[in-house]
């Protein structure tokens, strides 16, 4: 939960100095915070992809739940919702709560923290909403402040409730959530560093087909060999 408290009073803190220094801040210090949270996230991403246990399955779960998520244009329907609030304070805390909580890095920040204990993934994902949540709050105002409980409630009840499985769940399983999650960080790195920009949320299907394609990769990895051979 520890992560999930920095979340929340980074997200309270840099709202709280929007408000008071307005259009003060300059545009440089988030363009070169983002670059040093990109470069770092790039390089989360890669430790946590080396963690696979079952490459193919997470490489079966990606495809198809890439398809999945652009069928059901999941990126595109979240994109309109936001763009089609105003910007009064009922409007700016749930635009802040859905840039705080709707991405990709939430989830995988909380599965980390509650299945392997390890905040730090929202350490960092603290650090961009404490920066997100200052230019906004000096935008939108206080409905932004208001954002950071909810942050809290949000991502606390999304790490017990992983905490909670984790005992359900097999090490493979959770080294191939873990490897699928270091794939979405290295997305968000380049994101975040301007190389290429990719709808995040269209790839979450794959967490949900993860489990179901690892007997299938275990199947053509030991047995399918014995088959053909």
């Amino acid at each position: 939960m520890v992560g999930t408290v920095y979340n929340a009073i980074a997200v309270g803190i840099g709202a709280s100095l929007g408000l008071v220094l307005g259009n003060r801040i300059p545009s440089g210090f988030r363009d070169a915070a983002f670059v040093a949270l990109g470069l770092f996230t790039l390089g989360i991403g890669i430790l946590m992809c080396g963690d696979m246990a079952q490459p193919f399955a997470v490489f079966l779960a990606l495809v198809l739940g890439a398809l999945l998520g652009h069928a059901a244009k999941l990126d595109r329907r979240m994109q309109s919702w936001t763009d089609s609030l105003g910007k009064g304070t009922g409007a700016a805390l749930t635009q802040s709560v859905l840039l705080f909580c709707a991405g990709a890095m939430t989830l995988i920040g909380c599965m980390a923290d509650g299945l392997e204990g390890d905040p730090t993934i929202l350490f960092v994902k603290g650090t961009m909403d404490f920066v997100s949540s200052a230019f906004l709050a000096a935008a939108l105002g206080r409905g932004v402040l208001l954002a950071a409980p909810v942050v809290f409630i949000i991502q606390g009840s999304l790490t017990g409730f992983f905490k909670g499985i984790g005992t359900e769940l097999s090490l493979g399983l959770i080294q191939d959530f873990t490897g699928l999650g270091g794939i979405l960080l290295l997305a968000l790195g380049l994101d975040l560093l301007k190389i290429r920009s990719f709808k995040l949320l269209n790839l979450i299907p794959a967490f949900v087909l993860l489990p179901l394609f690892r007997p299938f990769a275990l199947w053509v990895q030991e047995t399918l060999p014995s088959l053909i051979f």
